[in-house]
């Protein structure tokens, strides 16, 4: 192994080091004009930083850069700690850097000793001094072995996911975590390198745990879009001063830029606007414009908490069901995945009578068909009483027209009893229908009817659920919500995206706001089977039965059939009595005294 000496004069900046790795691994001559931007930050910074920048910029590789570089400037009491949002992020960067280390001849002095740590989870320079903590460790955020760790300098890549911060209480672990990493930094030492903590990332959620750390400890951002942003546009103030100031004074300076590409080398306009279409408008601005503007509600008409959440077991409806926002009635057990102050879901103020499904019942099987592949064949078992929509149920299949699906939505449609089937037609215009009849027939025979859609999906949705969650007519099972929660929990994949609750709440007016709309599009199909519905007052319905209810007590009161039938299975003689009605007289039979 060779001697360690310090860097040549001519690489001592980070710019030039990072110029002659990228030319070593034969990537690039120079780095692009942003990725210029970060190094300068990352050298001359705050001790506390967060680089945001679009997805792709390349922020993994250049910090990744920067930590050998400090290794170089100090291998002797440099550690670097790497955290990601799992383990195995971390350990990927540790891998690349244990790579370069072993494969650039000027990092050839910082190869682990023979006898040393040297494990991508924890390795050791070779010129450092005997130290419990290693030069470099890799760790998960979450991770119980990040506690008592210590460093000069963290690195925490990417730590925020939508799967680890889509809760309120999820993103509370991940605050905590990061005051950990606080108490884990070395203090600083005069004649040393400056202590530093710096986040990379990209905004994955509309409440962004970079803009609370922004806020309330005080880090220092900058941000490199994919585009450059229009000064005259809200979105402008949407940076909050962070914007980086070469961008923002190149656009100001000649305003034709205002959406071109600002690091052409990498990503040019063509490139941008494939990765674009295939995302959604909300995800293009957040990961490629950084724009978390939206994360002001308004933008979104559904909100979680609007809706009266209790549990139904398809027996009985409640006859009147009042909503409130009271501490009494906030769900502590159940987690909502609702935006920004949409955080817990609410149980009913006031319950008022109970009706028998024997006594009335309208109950809706409403199915959004699919083939196999990206979408699912969503459904949704809805019932309706007095104006007020419940759901009962909610799922969806990427298994296509199987026979065993077919059976599985007669077996929904039987265990709720369900009278009326509605299906969308756009797709596959009725073959679905033609294939579920005959199932349907032999299982729970019940009509199905199809409808045809023409209108801009996200519109018709909005317009049709938002109504309902605002006036608090749509009340929705507690077990729909446990199941949806859990099950997006279990698919790491596209589990939120698929999630009824995550569309619920995510979506907009905007055309392709979300990636997957099938389980929210059923329910909207559900609702508007029952349109002309929502026109009643279900304290008239409650008072018009109550009503009803009472006369049929008068009636039974009045009626002497059961006399009758008593006094002929006696073997008593009975006698008619005369009674008026309308002038003239009728017998009644009854029981002679």
């Amino acid at each position: 192994m060779t001697q360690w000496e310090p860097l040549p004069e001519e690489l001592e900046p980070l710019a030039h080091f990072t110029t002659y790795i990228l030319r070593e691994l034969s990537l690039a001559d120079t780095p692009t004009k942003q990725q210029l931007g970060i190094l300068q930050y990352l050298e001359h910074g705050p001790d506390r930083q967060i680089v945001t920048a679009y997805r792709g910029c390349g922020k993994s590789f250049l910090t990744s850069v920067y930590a050998l570089w400090r290794l170089m400037q100090d291998p002797f009491r440099e550690k670097i700690l790497l955290v990601g949002a799992t383990a195995d992020k971390a350990i990927e960067i540790s891998t690349f850097m244990l790579r370069l280390v072993r494969d650039v001849d000027i990092l050839e002095s910082l190869q682990p000793l023979p006898d040393g740590r040297g494990s991508v989870n924890a390795w050791d320079v070779g010129p450092s001094v005997v130290d419990q903590s290693p030069s470099v460790r890799a760790v998960g955020l979450l991770s119980p072995s990040l506690t008592g760790k210590r460093c000069t300098a963290a690195v925490i890549d990417d730590c925020e996911t939508l799967s680890n911060s889509i809760t309120v209480l999820k993103q509370e672990r991940l605050a905590a975590a990061i005051t950990e990493i606080e108490a884990i930094r070395k203090p600083s030492v005069e004649g040393e390198l400056p202590r530093k903590t710096i986040f990379l990332g990209t905004p994955h959620l509309e409440s962004s745990l970079y803009l609370r750390l922004r806020r309330e400890r005080n880090y220092k951002a900058r941000m490199w879009p994919a585009r450059f942003p229009d000064p005259a546009s809200e979105a402008w103030d949407s940076y909050e001063g962070c914007l980086d100031p070469a961008i923002a004074a190149e656009v100001e300076d000649d305003p034709s830029l205002v959406g071109e590409p600002t690091d052409p080398e990498r990503f040019g306009h063509d490139e941008l606007l494939a990765r674009e279409m295939s995302m959604t408008r909300a995800s293009v601005q957040l990961q490629y414009q950084l724009d978390c503007r939206l994360s002001t509600l308004e933008r979104y008409p559904i909100r979680l908490g609007d809706l009266i959440v209790m549990d139904l077991d398809g027996k009985a409806l409640p006859e009147v069901v009042s909503w409130a926002s009271g501490p009494e009635q906030v769900i502590q057990d159940l987690v909502c995945i609702g935006l920004g102050a949409d955080r817990h879901y609410h149980r009913p103020m006031v319950v008022q009578g109970w009706v028998s499904a024997k006594e009335t019942w309208r109950c809706v099987l409403s199915i959004d068909p699919s083939g196999r592949g990206r979408d699912e064949m969503a459904w949704t078992v809805l019932a309706e009483y007095s104006g007020n929509f419940f759901v009962l149920e909610s799922g969806g299949t990427t298994q296509g027209y199987s026979e065993e699906v077919l059976k599985m939505l007669s077996m929904r449609a039987k265990r709720w009893n369900v009278t009326q089937i509605v299906v969308e037609s756009n797709f596959g215009d009725g073959l679905f229908t033609a294939l579920l009849q005959p199932v349907m027939n032999k299982v729970h025979p019940c009509g199905i009817e199809e409808i045809r859609v023409n209108q801009q999906k996200e519109r018709r949705i909005c317009d049709q659920l938002a109504p309902l969650t605002q006036q608090h007519r749509l009340v929705i099972s507690a077990d729909v919500i446990r199941k949806d929660y859990q099950d997006a929990e279990r698919n790491n994949d596209r589990g939120y995206e698929r999630s009824l609750l995550f569309q619920m709440s995510r979506i907009t007016m905007d055309r392709g706001s979300l990636s997957a709309d099938d389980r929210i599009d059923s329910l909207a199909l559900a609702c508007q089977f029952f349109t002309e519905a929502a026109a009643q007052d279900q304290n008239r319905v409650a008072a018009n039965r109550e009503y009803e209810m009472f006369m049929n007590q008068i009636e039974m009161a009045a009626d002497e059939t059961g006399a009758s039938i008593d006094a002929l299975a006696l073997g008593l003689p009975t006698k008619s009595i005369g009674r008026s009605y309308g002038g003239s007289k009728r017998g009644v039979s009854c029981r002679r005294l």
